[in-house]
């Protein structure tokens, strides 16, 4: 519990006293300097937060494959969903973008001037009409040249398995051939469980594999279906690894 406290208090203060400023500092820096100078400094303040996010629950993170990112590449990016974490550590970890968040966050000050101004959109899951709208723009998003932060399996996880990968979004990357950057995440469904409002500081991984080229694919199941295997098997490697880390430790502590 009070891990959960300090993380709430330490989050609202940067998110809302330091995100004020920091959005404030951006108009000065547009004014003067252009918005491509305010964009890079705002953008650079959402990736430390998203670092600091896992900092203040003391949970250590671990990140496989960053040589896979290439700078000033744009992609599709598709973890698996496990937690509201997931969200700070791909921020953190590859970088700020634009991206489909829950219609519940747009409720939440400062979270909600960040999603907006990374360019992202709030879904209300209970609309399917509103769907139809969210993929007209993620169309334009991507038609800009954008990377997007997309979690294709439409939900949380109940219990770190990986669903089933929804095609849609697939179909803008063969349009706009935009290339696809599966991510694989363990370890943010123990820090803060489905339906639990209380924090649990734990190891977190993370995989960034090689991107796939939406023009070898025929049709987006196919290319959907690609990503969601590649994403599941590094989940397994990630859960995998870390039983590993446990039993070395297991066997340290009992002196062998």
């Amino acid at each position: 519990m009070l891990v959960t406290i300090w993380f709430l208090i330490a989050a609202s203060l940067y998110i809302v006293g330091y995100g004020s400023l920091v959005l404030l500092l951006s108009l000065f820096l547009r004014i003067f300097k252009g918005r491509e100078k305010a964009k890079s400094f705002v953008f650079k303040q959402i990736k430390i937060f998203g670092k600091n996010a896992f900092k203040w629950m003391f949970c250590p993170v671990k990140v496989f494959g960053q040589e896979n990112l290439k700078e000033n590449e744009n992609y599709l990016v598709v973890p698996n969903h496990q937690s509201m974490m997931d969200i700070p550590l791909v921020l953190g970890y590859i970088g700020p973008m634009p991206m489909i968040a829950k219609k519940e966050l747009s409720k939440v000050p400062g979270v909600n001037w960040f999603v907006k101004y990374m360019g992202g959109l709030f879904l209300d899951r209970k609309n399917p009409a509103q769907g139809a709208f969210v993929i007209r723009q993620m169309d334009r998003i991507l038609a800009r040249g954008n990377s997007l932060l997309v979690f294709p399996e439409g939900t949380r996880s109940k219990d770190g398995t990986v669903g089933k990968f929804k095609p849609a979004v697939f179909k803008l990357a063969i349009r706009h051939k935009v290339k696809v950057l599966p991510v694989s995440i363990w370890g943010t469904i123990f820090l803060v469980p489905k339906k639990s409002l209380f924090l649990n500081p734990g190891p977190v991984s993370m995989i960034i594999h090689p991107p796939l080229d939406p023009t070898q694919f025929s049709n987006e199941e196919e290319l959907a279906l690609k990503a969601e295997e590649i994403v599941r098997a590094g989940v397994e490697k990630l859960k995998m690894l870390e039983v590993g880390e446990n039993e070395k430790s297991m066997d340290k502590g009992f002196g062998s």
